[in-house]
């Protein structure tokens, strides 16, 4: 498949820290070299290009924008419902470091593509892969830290 078949427009990346206790923090506000090679790795969507990407952003320094805030249900108009148990923290790019925070979280990039259905008119996204990149991928052994 060649990379401008279905364009770069079609095609878009969640992308999560992953801490040691299972916790997923979306990452947003991400800085130009990030943007550059994630742009990259959605016009060739390999593995390869992904964990460059990847490596990228695991060496940024990322803090909370904001408190915890909790997983909500919504109806099928798109109002609140309830809350979930599970809470996330939206993350931005610092150069600020935190020595709370995991220094080694693995990086998780959902890799979406856009489809439009002429039928219906609407535009559906789908997941096409996930991309879990641990510690020892990202880091290497020389820069994988111990909390012990």
């Amino acid at each position: 498949m060649f990379a401008a078949a279905d364009e770069l427009a079609n095609r878009y990346a969640k992308i999560f820290l992953v801490h040691s206790d299972g916790n997923r923090d979306p990452l947003v506000q991400l800085t130009p070299e990030d943007e550059d090679l994630l742009s990259r790795a959605l016009e060739y969507p390999t593995r390869k290009n992904f964990l460059r990407a990847a490596t990228q952003i695991g060496n940024e320094n990322w803090i909370p924008a904001f408190q915890r805030r909790p997983v909500l249900r919504v109806n099928g108009d798109g109002n609140p419902v309830s809350a979930e148990d599970k809470a996330y923290r939206v993350m931005v790019a610092s150069p600020l470091r935190s020595e709370k925070e995991d220094k080694n979280p693995s990086v998780e990039i959902q890799f979406w593509k856009l489809t439009y259905d002429p039928h219906t008119r609407r535009l559906h996204g789908s997941l096409a892969e996930t991309f879990l990149f641990g510690p020892q991928e990202l880091y290497g052994s020389r820069r994988v830290r111990n909390d012990s």
